[in-house]
């Protein structure tokens, strides 16, 4: 009789499948969680003081955004890269972060022109923040302008040349200039 081994492939089928019954558990106990505040606004501090040993006083507020559908509950879970990120998807409505974590691909705006489809769950913060403002993902039009907005910020910004330079113990001044005492001993620290 042969023996049934349970393959990596296996259990990783079975952890699949308890972790979407856990979301889904999670889901309907924010959903039951929204129902008692709605019927009664009190009822949230019997919630707390019930369970106030199983989960801590600062995720009442995102069962009630998963039982109102404000935040998908892949959140709760940390389902995200960085906090960034899901700071910006949280942000978002709904159904936008459905899709998102549907591994849908949104459009994203190259410095060329081009347009790339990326699925924000793999952006860059960079392209994070391209893409995402507030509550919702830019349109290209949107996105075109924001890319404009940041070269014209970084223009403006002049950089800082000082006045002179520090080499072997010495001080070399590029232009004439004048220095408080402040500045002075800052200088000499430098050396």
């Amino acid at each position: 009789m042969k023996s049934k081994a349970i393959t990596t492939a296996g259990r990783i089928d079975e952890f699949r499948t308890a972790l979407q019954q856990g979301i889904d558990g999670i889901t309907r106990a924010a959903e039951i969680y929204v129902a008692a505040i709605d019927d009664n606004p009190q009822s949230a501090d019997v919630f707390r003081d019930t369970f106030a040993d199983r989960v801590a006083a600062s995720v009442w507020s995102q069962f009630e955004a998963i039982g109102r559908k404000w935040m998908h509950p892949r959140l709760l879970m940390g389902g995200v890269s960085s906090g960034r990120k899901t700071t910006a998807i949280k942000r978002l409505t709904y159904s936008t972060q459905e899709r998102i974590f549907e591994r849908e691909r949104f459009p994203l705006l190259t410095s060329s022109g081009d347009k790339l489809m990326l699925d924000i769950l793999e952006a860059t913060n960079d392209q994070l923040d391209q893409m995402c403002t507030g509550n919702h993902i830019r349109t290209l039009s949107e996105q075109r302008a924001w890319i404009e907005s940041q070269a014209a910020v970084v223009k403006a910004e002049p950089v800082q040349v000082m006045p002179y330079t520090i080499e072997s113990g010495r001080v070399k001044f590029r232009k004439g200039c004048q220095m408080t005492r402040a500045e002075i001993r800052r200088l000499l620290t430098e050396m």
